[in-house]
């Protein structure tokens, strides 16, 4: 099959046919939802055969000079993405399908934003970049409003403004950019810098640098410019929270890896640091205080956003690595955790986690496979998390680095024991769950525990299909993690993971149960549009100073 025509279905398909169900408004047609995503898992599998065997794809679009043609790139990130956006899609549509089968303008919405996020994922020049980006965030916002009430209209408006203003930032890189080396080619660029690495950086490329930093930053929900995640998440729909929090949060990072590999300017990696420090403990600080379910879920993907950002500041094979895995097993044990809630909020309308009792009791089966998502979560030595965390540990050359995800961690397990209160006690309503939704959440664990046994095992292909070979440190980390996995260290990991929570237990029972006044200020504060904008403006003018 050619491969052209291949990444380009990735594309076209989900648009054609969200276009042909929003023509026809027939159930019978609707159904081509699932033909469309059958389509795409079998280009996918496609394309990861040819990436692995040929390496990199680019693609040339009408003949028109690199320079300002339309350039499309498949690279093993790339492909990472795809292939997270093909299963969270077909997750999503089985979740919905009872309800909204019939809700053709729906359907249309959700597909074509899988189409438009895919061509996002194989772009390789800036400007179309930046339309896919808008594109996506527009169908986003409509999807986050769906609901049509007040505070789904104003969260969806928040995000929508917020981001759009984010993206003038954007542009505002492209000129600059643009005015200095003539065109907005990603690997273009990247050659040029390289090629002058040996003068003094120009003002205008280090600007440019910093102000796609800061726009990424917003798109994967940075301290301090993350006011508009927990606000999206907790009102729209749980399909869309799911997409949100799994998958399209993970823009910003896919972005902001791109920009760090194409600029090359190693004065960020220490200010990353910081970013993802004070992101991945105020997150999971302010997932602790939270008494709405959703809520600290959402701020506990901020928090776990922190912890790829730390491991991506390494600048490191490892750390880079560390960081897609994690990056793919957040979106499997978030998708999870928000499926499983929102089955609890649908059939219960209940969202505040002390209202939400005896889950172990009335599903048993839905309890265990939210079980094996916070384990994951939290880094049980037999869960996916433990291995991106293994790896993200591993990267650390710092003793201070090492504290800082220790502890983060730490709070990660602390908010997840206030989050295991629902499944203990006694249910005052069982009701029948749906099928679908039962379903969809049986299938994303089922995927959650194959990852744990293939993911090492895979990660020397793909390295290589960017043309590099993997490095001894490499080969070393994933045999000193496969022993942590085969061997008495083990029993070792267990033991500590378990101290670790008895410990945040009973700081939990001591300390948070009781509701102290702190808390309950950390939960109420928001910072209104006005002063997100000014942070994001400060944020901006900190991150010139450092990358100059």
């Amino acid at each position: 099959m050619n491969i052209i025509l291949t990444s380009q279905a990735l594309i076209f398909i989900p648009i054609v046919f969200s276009v042909l169900i929003y023509l026809f408004n027939n159930k019978f047609v609707s159904y081509i939802a699932y033909v469309a995503q059958i389509f795409l898992t079998i280009f996918s599998f496609i394309m990861w055969k040819y990436l692995i065997k040929n390496g990199v794809i680019t693609i040339l679009l009408g003949g028109w000079n690199k320079s300002i043609g339309i350039e499309l790139r498949i690279d093993n990130l790339s492909m990472l993405f795809i292939t997270m956006t093909v299963l969270i899609w077909w997750l999503v549509l089985i979740y919905s399908w009872e309800q909204k089968k019939k809700d053709y303008k729906f359907l249309f919405f959700l597909l074509f934003l899988e189409g438009s996020f895919i061509a996002l994922l194989q772009s390789n020049d800036l400007f179309t970049l930046f339309v896919l980006i808008e594109i996506v965030t527009i169908l986003s916002s409509i999807l986050i409003i769906y609901k049509k009430d007040g505070k789904s209209l104003k969260s969806g408006l928040f995000y929508l403004l917020f981001n759009s203003f984010s993206m003038m930032i954007y542009l505002l890189g492209i000129i600059l950019i643009y005015i200095k080396v003539g065109t907005l080619n990603m690997s273009q660029i990247r050659e040029y810098i390289l090629a002058n690495l040996s003068s003094n950086q120009s003002v205008y490329i280090n600007v440019s640098f910093a102000c796609f930093i800061v726009v990424m930053s917003v798109k994967s929900a940075v301290f301090p410019v993350y006011e508009w995640l927990p606000r999206a998440h907790t009102a729209s729909q749980t399909s869309v929270s799911t997409l949100l929090s799994g998958l399209l949060v993970k823009t910003g990072i896919y972005g902001m890896i791109r920009f760090l590999y194409v600029f090359n300017n190693n004065n960020i990696y220490e200010f990353l640091f910081l970013l993802g420090a004070f992101t991945a403990i105020t997150g999971a600080i302010f997932a602790i205080s939270q008494k709405d379910i959703k809520a600290m879920l959402a701020f506990s993907t901020i928090s776990q956003i922190g912890l790829i950002v730390i491991s991506l500041s390494t600048n490191s094979d490892i750390g880079f690595i560390g960081a897609y895995l994690h990056i793919f097993n957040h979106f499997l044990f978030k998708s999870l955790l928000f499926l499983g809630v929102g089955i609890l909020i649908n059939e219960y309308g209940l969202r505040r986690i002390n209202q939400i009792k005896g889950i172990g009791r009335s599903h048993p089966l839905l309890s265990i496979c939210m079980i094996i998502g916070i384990l994951s979560m939290t880094g049980f030595p037999l869960q996916i998390g433990f291995l991106s965390k293994s790896m993200i540990k591993y990267s650390f050359t710092s003793n201070v680095k090492l504290l800082v995800f220790q502890f983060s961690s730490f709070l990660t397990i602390i908010a997840f024991i206030k989050f295991s209160s629902i499944f203990f006690g006694k249910p005052e309503v069982i009701k029948t769950l749906k099928k679908n939704q039962i379903f969809s959440i049986t299938i994303l664990t089922l995927i959650c525990i194959l990852a744990f046994f293939i993911e090492l095992k895979f990660i020397p292909s793909f390295i290589r299909i960017n043309g590099s070979d993997i490095s001894s440190s490499m080969v070393y980390i994933i045999k000193k993690i496969n022993l942590n996995i085969y061997s008495k260290m083990l029993i070792k990991n267990i033991i500590d993971y378990f101290i670790m929570v008895i410990l945040g237990f009973y700081i939990y029972k001591y300390f948070i149960k009781t509701e102290r006044r702190v808390f309950y200020k950390i939960r109420n504060y928001k910072v209104n549009y006005q002063n997100a904008i000014l942070l994001l403006m400060l944020f901006l003018s900190v991150t010139i100073k450092i990358v100059n």
